[in-house]
């Protein structure tokens, strides 16, 4: 009797060890970076012992511990654009936005802050934001070398000359590291782009891939695209405009690129259309000069 005494404490500690911590994680808004926040959040709970439940709900009432996940707009005095708020309140911990990215930095830094202390904070208190409006990381579609009867700057997108380019789980393991390290632009480079991401009605030889490197090409910046707006990133694509496609030159009998050349009306033509037709394709992505 007196053994099972002394062996009835140790039981109650390994079942309860046994039986994870509950926690409800509740949005009212299903926006994608709250969403993508949320989830990351939830990995970590995970990771700690912890079960997670989410719910979309505006006006929760579930009982339990509770994260509370919002985008609230307020005055940039109070929290500015990319700011967030963490807070103990009657509720739980409310992590509070200014827009979506602050939401999605609010999720991140309190995630951070339980993978150090390997639990959730029994006090928190914070209010935070980026301090440089753009930070972000350049990658080159580009070679340290010429391609054979090219000049520089021009390399057509295909899987020879950047089979890196087509590796999803690549892409989403690098714009993992720069979300976490809170970068908000992809500065993706190369001279002409537009030849191996569009085509036009009225110069349908200007594109320089075939028809299957094409759609590869157009299905992957989609993808990368709509994957980094999850983690707020907002990616620009960068080209010169002094330079044309090589079918395109050699149809007009023109050189790919000609730094001194005025005004063609042709090649105008064909720049203003091709910008046209990349920003109607790719809505949310920027465009460099």
């Amino acid at each position: 009797m007196t053994k099972l005494r002394l062996l009835l404490p140790v039981l109650v500690l390994i079942l309860y060890s046994c039986n994870p911590k509950k926690i409800n994680i509740v949005l009212p808004d299903p926006e994608a970076r709250s969403v993508f926040g949320s989830d990351k959040l939830a990995e970590t709970l995970a990771q700690q012992g912890y079960k997670c439940y989410t719910y979309i709900d505006s006006n929760p009432t579930t009982k339990g511990p509770m994260i509370y996940i919002e985008t609230a707009s307020v005055s940039p005095d109070t929290l500015p654009s990319e700011g967030y708020s963490i807070q103990k309140t009657g509720r739980g911990i409310e992590i509070k936005g200014n827009d979506a990215t602050g939401t999605l930095y609010g999720c991140l830094e309190l995630s951070d802050r339980i993978k150090e202390a390997g639990k959730l904070p029994r006090v928190i208190k914070v209010t935070d934001k980026p301090s440089m409006v753009l930070r972000g990381a350049a990658i080159g579609l580009q070679k340290p070398e010429l391609l054979p009867g090219r000049h520089v700057y021009e390399y057509p997108v295909t899987p020879e000359n950047f089979p890196w380019f087509y590796d999803r789980d690549l892409w989403t393991r690098y714009l993992d590291l720069l979300v976490e390290n809170r970068m908000n632009s992809l500065y993706i480079w190369n001279g002409h782009p537009f030849a191996s991401l569009v085509k036009l009605e009225d110069y349908p030889y200007a594109v320089e891939v075939d028809e299957a490197t094409f759609e590869k090409n157009r299905e992957m910046f989609a993808f990368i695209t709509e994957e980094a707006d999850k983690r707020g990133i907002w990616v620009i694509q960068m080209f010169y405009n002094i330079i044309v496609s090589q079918p395109f030159a050699e149809h007009n009998n023109l050189a790919t690129q000609q730094r001194s050349r005025g005004i063609i009306p042709v090649i105008s033509d064909y720049t203003r259309k091709s910008v046209a037709a990349f920003i109607e394709n790719y809505p949310n992505v920027g465009l460099m000069v």
